[in-house]
């Protein structure tokens, strides 16, 4: 897994959480499934705006609630990632 799929993973469990597992170790893989597609979108160099409707819909395809507003901190996090050392996943 590249670091920068990590630090995604990281982004997701400690800052987006919307389940509210993040203390729970049981439980640290829980938005795994969500890691890759954040990084594929991230690879494409999105808008902070196309990356807010990613994480909005992935919240709310949990069954969650979210204001733009309150992901904007998570998005910009995300956008921070530095995938410039990453090799090319297939």
């Amino acid at each position: 897994m590249a670091g920068s799929v990590r630090r995604i993973r990281s982004v997701l469990m400690d800052d987006w959480d919307p389940i509210g597992v993040r203390d729970i170790p049981q439980a640290a893989d829980e938005y795994d499934f969500y890691a890759m597609p954040i990084y594929t979108i991230l690879r494409q160099r999105p808008s902070e705006e196309g990356l807010l409707d990613y994480l909005r819909w992935m919240t709310e395809r949990m069954g969650m609630t979210a204001l733009r507003a309150s992901l904007r901190p998570i998005a910009a996090k995300l956008l921070e990632i530095d995938l410039s050392h990453d090799e090319q996943f297939h």
